[in-house]
C-alpha cells in the first residue's frame, strides 16, 4: 500500500468537526504515493524522533503537533531557521513523510485526546462536556487532592510538579479540563458549571487567565501541553496498527520537554 492510503483512511474517521479548508491535517512533508514501509507516531516530530522512526525502518511519521515550529508548518522565518533546514535535509535524505493528525484527533471520541486525558487522571468517566473539554465528577476532594492525583498521574511523563492557583484546603466537585490550547478558562467558569479547571500550560495566560482566577477565587491546576495527550497518541498508533496489521507501527513515547530545577536550599 502507499503512504497517502492512511491518510485517506483517518479522513474517514472524520465525524464533521474538522474544516478541510483550512484543517492543519495534511502531508507536511515528502512524498504521500512512496510505498508505505512502516508507521511511526508521536507527539512531536522533534529530530530525535524522526531519527528513531528511521532506525525503526519507517517511512511515515504521523505527528501531532507541528514539524517546522509554526502551527500552520508555513511560516517562511520558522522555515528558514537553520533547525528547519537540518530537518529537511534529513526527511530528503531518508526519504521519510510527515502527516499531521491534530484537529480529527482533538476530537475524536473515545481514544482521542480528550477522553484518552481523562482516562489518563483516573477519576472515572466523563459526567458532561463534548469537543475539546470534558466534565470529571471530584466530589468530595479538596484542591490539593485533585493536584496531588494529577501530579501522581503525569509523574511517569517526566512532569515534576503541577500548578496550582487558589485555596488548596477548599472542597470542590466538577473539574473542567481540556488539552493542548484548548483550555478556556472563561467557558469552563461561566458556561460548563464547574468549580474548577485543570488547564495547560499552552492553553492558560498567566497575566490574563491566571489574574482572572485570583480576582474570582477560582481554582486553577495547570500541566505541561504534552503530558494531556501522550496517551492519546499512544492509542492512535494502536488503533492503527489493529487497523492495518500488515504495516509495522510504532508510538515513539515523549515526555514533558522542561525540568524543575529548585535552588537546592
Amino acid at each position: 500500500m502507499r503512504i497517502r492510503e492512511i491518510e485517506e483512511y483517518l479522513r474517514t474517521l472524520d465525524g464533521g468537526w474538522i474544516n478541510r479548508e483550512k484543517t492543519v491535517d495534511r502531508f507536511i512533508y515528502g512524498n504521500p504515493d512512496e510505498q508505505l514501509k512502516g508507521i511511526s507516531v508521536g507527539w512531536m516530530s522533534y529530530s530525535w524522533a524522526l531519527e528513531e522512526a528511521v532506525r525503526h525502518g519507517c517511512n511515515l511519521f504521523i505527528t501531532h503537533e507541528p514539524t517546522f515550529y509554526d502551527h500552520w508548518d508555513s511560516d517562511p522565518e520558522s522555515l528558514n531557521l537553520e533547525a528547519a533546514r537540518i530537518k529537511r535535509a534529513f526527511l530528503d535524505e531518508n526519504k521519510l513523510t510527515i502527516l499531521r493528525c491534530h484537529d480529527l484527533w482533538d476530537q475524536f471520541q473515545s481514544i482521542g485526546i480528550p477522553d484518552s486525558w481523562a482516562r489518563t487522571l483516573g477519576f472515572g468517566q466523563p459526567i458532561g462536556g463534548q469537543g475539546w473539554n470534558r466534565i470529571l465528577d471530584v466530589s468530595g476532594l479538596t484542591v490539593r487532592d485533585v493536584a496531588e492525583r494529577v501530579a501522581g498521574r503525569v509523574e511517569k511523563l517526566g512532569q515534576q510538579a503541577v500548578q496550582v492557583i487558589g485555596d488548596l484546603d477548599r472542597t470542590v466537585s466538577r473539574l473542567a479540563i481540556g488539552t493542548g490550547a484548548i483550555t478556556p478558562l472563561r467557558h469552563f467558569m461561566l458556561e460548563m458549571g464547574a468549580d474548577a479547571a485543570l488547564c495547560t500550560d499552552d492553553g492558560f495566560t498567566y497575566w490574563c487567565d491566571g489574574a482572572l482566577a485570583i480576582d474570582s477565587d477560582w481554582p486553577v491546576i495547570v500541566v505541561h501541553h504534552h503530558v494531556a495527550e501522550e496517551h492519546g497518541l499512544e492509542l492512535l498508533a494502536n488503533h492503527l496498527g489493529m487497523k492495518f496489521p500488515e504495516v509495522p507501527v510504532r508510538h515513539i513515547p515523549q515526555k514533558c520537554m522542561y525540568h524543575l530545577i529548585s535552588s537546592g536550599q
